[in-house]
């Protein structure tokens, strides 16, 4: 094969699919809008900074004379921080029909009502709050539960140490272990005292990180209906164009023209993953964690030339099936998208019902992607991937054989013609 005609091709369908303003936007505008839309929709930044919830009072225990009263639950509310954010925007509201009807309206999350009497229950027997919180979202519901009841948890932990402290000042120490006592009693106010530490991943443990990881998920995307778009219409568009008896009536050889379209797929779909990476980490701000020192990173590109054969030849498998370009095509572009929302190559695949996720752990573009992930993201050892990666490019090898034959069929029935 003289490398001089198979380059030619490359640049010939490099530059057709430049001045193709459908293909431009399926291929890369489309995987960068996904992005975009995930950045700031799936991924907003608000999610990675402590809520401030909007809760309204209704204070009935304004003139209590105890020291532990509604206006100190009100006081520490106020004061409720984490990680240097707010936890509470507290509204003090006259009356408990307004403040509920706040709460309907969606102006506030959430309403307390001190009862009367609170600050003396409080002090020597066991007090009642009535808790309102928005239902209008079954997930903002969840959340603004467990922060006021984790909240006021704390808070009676709090009460009870107070009280316990007070209690003990009128206890005789004469033959009595004040210690033993004090620590029996703080156990009845808090049996349990867990310590909870966040743990993640270290490389998903922020904002851009999980952009990163979407990234990739964006690359197998455009892997999947790109390479299908491309392999499927390799040779329809120059049978449309009347380019192909042309070709096979010059020197070109079959081998040359296979060649050619295979090299412009790996190239296009090289192009467009470089792009998709630029535009995630400069535009979307993702982590794309790559040490060019360490061997298993050089994987990544492996796997990505591995996956990228193998969608073409699958997509000269669709070929089979359509009788025009278009078809190819539309079938190509639909079918990858499909797969590549159902398979776990854009979103993670524990989401998925069960029937889905065996559907995800049978498909190669899945393998090739998690592998790829499992280095940049979990900094797996080439140990824990060869599986994966040797699946993948078997797979491989077997569609990408076929496609080949098929060509050369497709290419000889038109020459008998």
């Amino acid at each position: 094969m003289r490398i001089n005609v198979i380059k030619a091709f490359v640049v010939k369908d490099l530059k057709e699919l430049s001045r193709d303003k459908t293909a431009v936007f399926w291929m890369i505008v489309w995987p960068l809008l996904w992005l975009v839309l995930t950045a700031y929709v799936f991924i907003p930044p608000e999610n990675y900074t402590p809520k401030t919830m909007k809760i309204g009072v209704v204070n009935y225990d304004v003139d209590s004379e105890y020291q532990l009263n509604g206006s100190l639950l009100i006081d520490v509310l106020e004061r409720a921080e984490y990680e240097g954010v707010k936890l509470f925007n507290v509204l003090v509201y006259k009356n408990e029909t307004l403040m509920l009807d706040e709460i309907k309206r969606e102006k506030i999350d959430a309403g307390i009502i001190i009862p009367e009497g609170f600050g003396e229950n409080l002090t020597f027997n066991q007090a009642n709050l009535e808790i309102y919180v928005s239902a209008m979202n079954i997930q903002s519901f969840q959340i603004n539960s467990f922060m006021l009841d984790a909240f006021l948890d704390e808070f009676s932990v709090k009460i009870s140490n107070e009280k316990i402290s007070w209690m003990l000042k009128f206890i005789p120490e004469d033959n009595v272990d004040l210690e033993i006592i004090e620590k029996f009693l703080r156990g009845i106010a808090k049996p349990i005292n867990p310590a909870f530490s966040k743990i993640s991943p270290e490389k998903l443990i922020s904002r851009e990180s999980w952009i990163g990881w979407y990234t990739i998920g964006a690359l197998g995307m455009t892997m999947l209906y790109s390479g299908l778009n491309i392999g499927s219409v390799a040779l329809m568009e120059e049978k449309q164009k009347r380019c192909l008896p042309k070709i096979l009536a010059s020197p070109i050889t079959p081998s040359e023209l296979i060649a050619g379209k295979v090299l412009f797929g790996v190239t296009a779909l090289s192009i467009i993953s470089v792009i998709i990476v630029i535009f995630g980490v400069g535009v979307c701000g993702a982590r794309i964690y790559w040490d060019p020192l360490r061997i298993k990173y050089w994987i990544i590109p492996l796997v990505l030339l591995i996956l990228a054969l193998m969608v073409l030849g699958l997509g000269s498998l669709l070929s089979l099936v359509t009788k025009s370009a278009k078809g190819a095509s539309n079938l190509s572009t639909s079918l990858g998208l499909l797969l590549a929302f159902l398979t776990g190559v854009w979103f993670p695949k524990d989401w998925f019902p069960r029937w889905m996720q065996i559907l995800a752990e049978y498909s190669p573009a899945t393998w090739a992607i998690e592998a790829i992930r499992k280095v940049m993201v979990f900094e797996a050892d080439l140990a824990e991937v060869a599986p994966q990666i040797l699946a993948t490019s078997l797979v491989t090898f077997v569609v990408l054989a076929a496609g080949v034959i098929i060509y050369r069929k497709s290419l000889k029935k038109y020459l008998e013609k």
